[in-house]
């Protein structure tokens, strides 16, 4: 008798990006702007010899990019759900990206084996953006998981960076505008210091609703306040600063 299993179905999307693609499952969470907003802009700070983790990788879109955007060798993803995780690491092997991104499943709580203190140069986080009260969750638990506070905390994440950063080392995040002075405490409480931070606009005429951050460990206290980006211009298309970012031109 022939086996009746059906093979895992994926979507497949072409990044339009030094030719990588990126599978994609509808039963788990599909990137959207945040994640290529975040590696467009974490990729400014990656230096060819740096080492860089991402916290919550999901199915490695962040690795994935920054791989075509930094020349960096030394690419982690960090992903507690056993299904993206298995899925991160088939988008690695799918884009022949074996030698320059590894990922490993881990609680963002308990740093796994494989990784140390003070191991990395960059950290960065599109984390869960909702904390539990707030709203009901996903009936699809690995959805719910990816955009509730399910399996960590906002502390949770920026505790971990600290951990995982050199006195010295960058974290750079995208979180919803709204949360905004409570992560801005929670850095400085793990002495990360706020020193960029980017509003995100869904267009001109509506208030922020995300926003880009960068911190340093360890550094003394001032921040930049850099020009916003906005999303859609008055007939709701992209406009060309997001056009640009999403075709990565310098």
């Amino acid at each position: 008798m022939g086996d009746n299993k059906k093979m895992k179905e994926y979507r497949i999307d072409d990044l339009q990006l030094a030719g990588l693609y990126l599978k994609q499952d509808s039963e788990l969470f599909c990137f959207g702007i945040d994640a290529v907003l975040l590696a467009n802009y974490a990729a400014k700070f990656i230096k060819p010899s740096y080492s860089v983790i991402d916290l919550g990788c999901g199915n490695g879109i962040i690795p994935v990019l920054l791989t075509a955007k930094s020349k960096s060798d030394q690419i982690y993803g960090l992903e507690i759900n056993k299904s993206s995780v298995n899925l991160a690491k088939e988008n690695v092997d799918f884009n022949n990206l074996q030698t320059r991104v590894k990922i490993i499943e881990g609680d963002i709580r308990s740093i796994p084996q494989e990784l140390r203190e003070s191991q990395f140069d960059i950290a960065l986080s599109n984390p869960p953006y909702i904390q539990n009260k707030d709203g009901a969750a996903n009936k699809n638990e690995n959805i719910a998981s990816a955009k509730h506070e399910v399996h960590c905390t906002l502390d949770d994440v920026i505790g971990c960076a600290a951990r995982l950063l050199r006195n010295g080392g960058t974290f750079v995040m995208i979180h919803r505008t709204q949360r905004l002075s409570e992560i801005l405490h929670r850095m400085q409480h793990y002495h990360i210091e706020p020193k960029e931070l980017i509003m995100i606009y869904p267009n001109e005429e509506k208030k922020s609703n995300l926003f880009l951050l960068k911190g340093i460990k360890g550094a003394n206290s001032w921040i930049d306040v850099l020009p916003p980006i906005y999303v859609h211009d008055q007939n709701g298309n992209y406009t060309q600063q997001i056009k640009e970012i999403y075709e990565f031109k310098a």
